[in-house]
Parts: C-alpha cells; sequence; structure tokens
C-alpha cells in the first residue's frame, strides 16, 4: 500500500533532546511534502507550541498548514479551511473542578480553552507560565473558566511542572469511575499526571477526520 498521509507526535519522536528538529528531519519532511504526502502533527500541546514563530524555515513552512492539537481537542488544516474545537461541556468541567478540589486543596487544575485562553487554580510561576505558552493577560479567572466549556483538563500536585512528582492514581480512579463515560481520562508521567479531554474525540479519532477529508485510508496512513 502506497503511504499518503504521515501523522507524528513531537516530543521524543522528531524532536532531539534539546527540543529542536534537527536539519535532516526538516529535509525528511520535505522531500515527503513534494511527494505529496500528506503531514500532520499530533500532540498534546496547544497549538502555538508546536512550531513557535520563527523556528521553521520558510521553505518548510507547509509544516504549519494543519495540526491535531490537545489529544485531538483541536484540528487544524489550513488548506481545508478546517478548524474544528471538540470541548468538554462547561456542566462537566465544574463538576470535575469541584471533584478534584474536594479530593485536595494542592492540587494544580490547568483548563485549557485552545488558543484563547488558560486559567489555573493556582497562579503558575512566571518562568513555568511561559512554558505553557500563554501571557498572563490572557488567563482567565478560574472561578469563571471553571464553568465554562474547556478543551482539555490537566491535574497534577503543585502550582508548576517542578513539582509533578507526587502519584494521583487514587484520584484517576475515582475520576474514571465518575466521569468516564463523560470524558476521555488518561494518567501520564508515571501517575503524577491527569489529562482529560471530549470523549468525542482523542488522537486518533482526530487523524482518522483530518485524512478523511483528504480522501486517504488509514490504510495509507503511517502514524
Amino acid at each position: 500500500m502506497v503511504i499518503k498521509a504521515l501523522i507524528f507526535d513531537i516530543d521524543g519522536t522528531i524532536l532531539t533532546p534539546q527540543g529542536v528538529m534537527s536539519r535532516a528531519t526538516l529535509e525528511a519532511f520535505r522531500e515527503c511534502s513534494s511527494r505529496g504526502i500528506l503531514l500532520s502533527v499530533a500532540t498534546a500541546r496547544a497549538g502555538r507550541l508546536v512550531f513557535p514563530h520563527g523556528t521553521i524555515p520558510g521553505e518548510h513552512s507547509f509544516l504549519l498548514e494543519r495540526g491535531i492539537f490537545y489529544n485531538g481537542g483541536t484540528i487544524v488544516d489550513d488548506k481545508k479551511a478546517l478548524y474544528q474545537h471538540t470541548p468538554i461541556p462547561g456542566n462537566v468541567v465544574h463538576s470535575i473542578v469541584k471533584t478534584v478540589s474536594e479530593f485536595s486543596n494542592d492540587l494544580q487544575i490547568a483548563l485549557q480553552h485552545d488558543e484563547e485562553y488558560h486559567s489555573f487554580r493556582m497562579l503558575p510561576s512566571p518562568d513555568d507560565l511561559a512554558g505553557w505558552g500563554f501571557e498572563k493577560n490572557e488567563l482567565v479567572d478560574f472561578s469563571t473558566a471553571s464553568k465554562k466549556a474547556a478543551t482539555k483538563i490537566m491535574i497534577f500536585r503543585g502550582s508548576d511542572f517542578s513539582r509533578m512528582s507526587v502519584n494521583i492514581t487514587l484520584l484517576y480512579d475515582q475520576l474514571l469511575i465518575q466521569y468516564g463515560h463523560l470524558v476521555n481520562i488518561s494518567l501520564a508521567d508515571s501517575g503524577c499526571c491527569i489529562y482529560m479531554i471530549s470523549r468525542h474525540t482523542g488522537k486518533g479519532v482526530a487523524g482518522l477526520r483530518l485524512i478523511s477529508l483528504h480522501g486517504i485510508s488509514p490504510d495509507e496512513t503511517a502514524v
């Protein structure tokens, strides 16, 4: 079967340990593009964190044409004028926040709403906030955001990633029982981080939506 689409992750896949893309990788993508192969990133990151401004040379701008972000919460394809956002409903977000808050008062909750805004139960340090790709003036009050739809919810202990070292498997088990029928829930980083997205999406689901838009079958796709 001829490969017509290539869907790839970012961290640990196309980036070096220093967090950059090598010239060899860029040239491999260029060769794929020249052969008409559809290219798309599929990542847990926000779109603005995938290829920050200025990191992709102009001749490789085709890498910016489409992408699957927030684990499938958002799909973008500029060539097809596609923007598909599949958030967790506001009432579900509010209930999850209440459950987590009752479980522990020192768990960070990050509510991500695509590229529009982020919100945090505890304000991250300036350095850590930069790692999320959002400025302080782009944050929304947590009590307000917790009643709105969210592209993705992340839960971990401490106010920033530097303290993400405490296992929260018990909370994961509870959330899975209470909300597993409403959201897709994953336990990551050796049991120290929980993330949730809409039950109607995921990287795999989003990938199928994207390739079908281009008339490409799963058998013609390399992931």
